[in-house]
């Protein structure tokens, strides 16, 4: 995630793009240092993020962005998520709500303008024993249309709605992790699915 080295594609590097955005009083609160975060949230010691991304369907249904982890990835390739990775420590990331801007555009080339809600937290165990406590918000974006991945980490998009997520999900034609599929749900649900 965002541990991998910048792969030049259609999108500019990070320092280059303009990460501000605003916040929703709901989620004011998540706007905390890093290291306060992390003193907050012990004996978790690893701080993720998660940006969840709607845009309507020609019917008014909400779509969430999902993207395909790629083949050559060592933890679960080939399984759809969020975008989204490991907070970082400043000067990258000076707070949680800015880590999870910066991994929406490290991963799909989507600046956010707004974060507008937070979803929930998933806590597990990452590969080599540290301990995980994911933050999920839902983020508006400049542009929905123009997502842009980084190929050596993810290979493919979808929009789906809640409706076709399960179907893509009971059918095994989509795999994810199994917090992700709790989140995903959290999510449709906030909207009214």
């Amino acid at each position: 995630m965002s541990a991998a080295a910048y792969i030049p594609s259609a999108q500019p590097p990070p320092a280059l793009v303009d990460h501000s955005y605003s916040l929703t009083p709901e989620v004011e609160q998540y706007d905390k240092p890093l290291e306060e975060i992390i003193r907050l949230n012990a004996p978790r010691n690893t701080i993720g993020v998660g940006a969840f991304v709607f845009k309507p369907s020609p019917s008014g249904e909400p779509l969430l962005l999902l993207i395909r982890r790629s083949a050559s990835e060592s933890a679960y390739p080939e399984m759809y998520e969020v975008p989204g990775g490991g907070a970082e420590a400043p000067p990258i990331d000076a707070t949680l709500l800015d880590s999870v801007a910066r991994e929406l555009f490290e991963e799909t080339g989507l600046v956010a303008t707004r974060i507008v809600r937070f979803i929930d937290t998933a806590d597990f165990q990452g590969r080599r024993g540290d301990l995980w406590r994911k933050f999920n918000f839902e983020i508006e974006v400049q542009d929905v249309e123009n997502v842009v991945l980084q190929p050596s980490e993810h290979d493919e998009f979808k929009w789906v709605g809640r409706e076709e997520f399960e179907k893509l999900i009971a059918s095994g034609e989509m795999r994810t992790m199994p917090s992700q599929q709790h989140t995903i749900r959290a999510a449709f649900e906030v909207h009214g699915l």
